[in-house]
């Protein structure tokens, strides 16, 4: 019972400390950009892909000419399964149509857009989460195009774990 109160007083404190990008009704911009051929696949955390059970990954499909199908894949530790969750999803550039330094990933689920700049190499992406501490809601993509531009070369503009993943085949033991 005594460890039973305790894990219900910590849960509050918990939740608080785990990240999560911020959130918008709009995207930064409509899906112009052409889907990239080197982001299909699976990609793994580093270190991942050689457990037995990787604890997330992403599968990456193509869904039109524009958007991606990102299911994201979680372990349950308890039982080996996997929990989905299933976005659609855009690159945005916010400079110009070649500037690959300043690009973001739009994911949209159930109506809601979640937010992160992406790095992306051959055979490895780096998201970076924009921070779910911006108070300011936008009722266009213009208006949160021209917020993202003005603030996205602050360290605090972005949650501080970035995640890095790589693409590849799964190496079941």
């Amino acid at each position: 019972m005594k460890n039973l109160l305790k894990t219900a007083a910590f849960t509050p404190i918990i939740l608080l400390l785990t990240a999560c990008p911020y959130e918008s009704k709009v995207p930064i911009a409509e899906a112009e950009k052409p889907v990239n051929a080197k982001l299909l696949g699976k990609w793994y955390k580093d270190g991942e892909m050689e457990k037995e059970y990787p604890e997330e990954y992403y599968n990456i499909t193509k869904d039109g000419s524009n958007n991606y199908k990102i299911n994201k894949m979680e372990l349950n530790s308890e039982d080996s399964t996997y929990k989905e969750e299933v976005y659609i999803s855009h690159i945005t550039r916010l400079q110009d149509k070649n500037d690959k330094k300043h690009q973001f990933l739009n994911m949209k689920k159930d109506g809601t857009y979640y937010l992160h700049k992406i790095d992306l190499s051959d055979d490895k992406f780096v998201l970076f989460e924009v921070t779910d501490n911006i108070d300011e809601k936008f009722n266009t993509g213009t208006e949160l195009k021209k917020f993202i531009k003005s603030n996205m070369h602050l360290s605090f503009f972005y949650n501080k774990d970035e995640v890095t993943y790589y693409k590849g085949d799964h190496k079941k033991n």
